[in-house]
This record gives C-alpha cells, sequence and structure tokens, in this order.
C-alpha cells in the first residue's frame, strides 16, 4: 500500500472535507515551539505508518563453532588435570 492510503485510513478524523491533514498543537506559548510540536506529531504519524521491515531477532545460544571451541578447551583442561598427580621418586 502506498504511505498516503495508509496515512489516510489511520488518520481519517483528522482529514477535513477537502482532503488536507489538519494537524494542530496548542502546548506551548509560542508559534514555533507549537510549529515543531506540530512538525514532530507529523514525524510520529508518518513512521507509524511507513512500512519498514521487521527486526531480526537474534537466536540466543551459543554458535556450533563456540561449541566446538569450548569442547576443546575444556578437554586441553581435563588434560592437563588428568596428568597431576603424585610424583614417584
Amino acid at each position: 500500500m502506498e504511505l498516503r492510503n495508509i496515512i489516510s485510513q489511520n488518520e481519517a478524523n483528522r482529514i477535513n472535507k477537502e482532503g488536507y491533514l489538519v494537524l494542530n498543537s496548542q502546548e506551548h506559548r509560542t508559534q514555533v515551539q507549537n510549529r515543531k510540536d506540530v512538525l514532530d506529531k507529523l514525524k510520529d504519524i508518518v513512521m507509524k505508518a511507513y512500512p519498514r521491515p521487521k527486526l531480526r531477532k537474534m537466536r540466543k545460544g551459543i554458535s556450533k563453532k563456540g561449541k566446538a571451541i569450548n569442547k576443546e578447551n575444556k578437554k586441553r583442561r581435563s588434560d592437563v588435570k588428568k596428568n597431576r598427580g603424585k610424583v614417584d621418586l
């Protein structure tokens, strides 16, 4: 779908009969701050309607290579500990 169609569906109550998207803000005392607030609102509306690819979730756990490395390190430590012992003189 086109971005304009998505916004017109999501924000149908903000579109007037002429087809204009009407945004207003009276949060701040100055017109400049209110304009910035309206631009932020517009940016939020567009970003909410903009189709973005889904975020890739990283798999949890250890990779096969990591498992192999851990197993090899464990084998080495095992050999070191196995070779410890009393020395016969």
